[in-house]
């Protein structure tokens, strides 16, 4: 059985990916900047769908964390 080859996968797919990479790295100094960027890619609902989901992730990071 062989997975997908990467030329294969949709642009929009690996762009996705690296979005949620880029996310995930970026300084929160520069935060507002990547997803300014994001948002002006060509496929408005991947982006939007990339940006949303960095925000699903940080608010459940924070609803699970104990207070101090």
């Amino acid at each position: 059985m062989t997975g997908p080859r990467l030329d294969e996968e949709p642009a929009e797919h690996r762009r996705f990916a690296r979005y949620l990479q880029n996310l995930e790295t970026v300084a929160e100094e520069d935060e507002s900047d990547l997803v300014e960027a994001l948002l002006r890619d060509e496929d408005a609902t991947m982006a939007d769908s990339a940006v949303d989901r960095r925000s699903a992730d940080r608010t459940r990071v924070r609803l699970l964390r104990p207070e101090p």
